[in-house]
């Protein structure tokens, strides 16, 4: 018989006839026997014996899903590692699955298995680490103006960022449900230390904003030569607002008397 025929003669089977090949070699009837009994070849009852013990199950047609690799209680683990540590790499995960269980799963597995469960690789969100001190003063700071309407067009914001070019390269993801962006273990703190970078100073107000300044070296630095640094700061500065700008630092507060 060509092989179509008998992928044709093994489709024509009823699950009731599959059942009874698969039952009739559970208790241990050869294959010649189990086809004489079902009215099919020996190969037939092969390849349903076959798919029976690979797939456990009997029929032939094509699942939605792929075939599950963990069981629930791996799963379980494989969650609860990701939101102990949410910046476990799906590798790391996977070996440990591995050394647990003793099968192979693969880090696809383990993403499909998260993604499934609601979580995602996400790149974290950035802040720098604060201490109890610097909540409080934090905190007394927005009570004392939480009553402010009118008193914030007399306000200006400035400040300096440095952009360093070594660290955070944006590699490293957490595993994070939507919504949890802000949660403290999905932050990333990180040091502004010395390092190679570039510093801009920049201010706003209510009805304006000052431009982009970029700075050569350190702020201490700019300091020493005032008048050149008030020159490119205040230049597009409107005349009502040039007594408040740079008042948050105390190397701002030098730069003001020279103009």
């Amino acid at each position: 018989m060509s092989r179509r025929k008998q992928r044709s003669a093994f489709d024509q089977i009823s699950e009731f006839d599959r059942g009874r090949i698969v039952a009739y070699r559970d208790c241990g009837l050869p294959f010649r026997e189990i086809g004489s009994r079902v009215g099919r070849n020996q190969t037939t009852a092969i390849r349903i014996c076959d798919c029976s013990m690979q797939e456990g199950t009997t029929d032939r047609r094509g699942r939605l899903h792929p075939p599950q690799c963990t069981i629930s209680r791996a799963d379980r683990q494989i969650v609860r590692m990701a939101v102990t540590d949410r910046s476990v790499t799906s590798r790391t995960v996977a070996q440990h699955i591995e050394s647990v269980t003793h099968h192979s799963v693969s880090a696809h597995t383990i993403r499909c298995c998260l993604q499934q469960s609601g979580l995602s690789a996400r790149r974290p969100f950035l802040g720098l680490p604060l201490t109890q001190n610097h909540r409080r003063l934090r905190r007394q700071w927005c009570d004392e103006r939480r009553m402010w309407a009118v008193e914030w067009n007399e306000v200006v914001f400035t400040d300096e960022s440095r952009i360093c070019l070594q660290h955070l390269d944006g590699r490293i993801r957490v595993w994070r449900h939507r919504g949890e962006r802000m949660l403290n273990t999905c932050v990333m703190h990180h040091h502004t230390g010395p390092a190679s970078g570039i510093m801009v100073w920049g201010g706003i107000g209510y009805h304006f904003r000052t431009p982009l300044v970029g700075i050569a070296g350190t702020l201490r630095a700019s300091a020493t030569s005032p008048r050149r640094w008030s020159q490119l700061s205040f230049r597009a500065c409107p005349q009502p607002y040039f007594n408040m700008i740079m008042r948050d630092h105390r190397w701002h507060a030098l730069s003001i008397g020279y103009s």
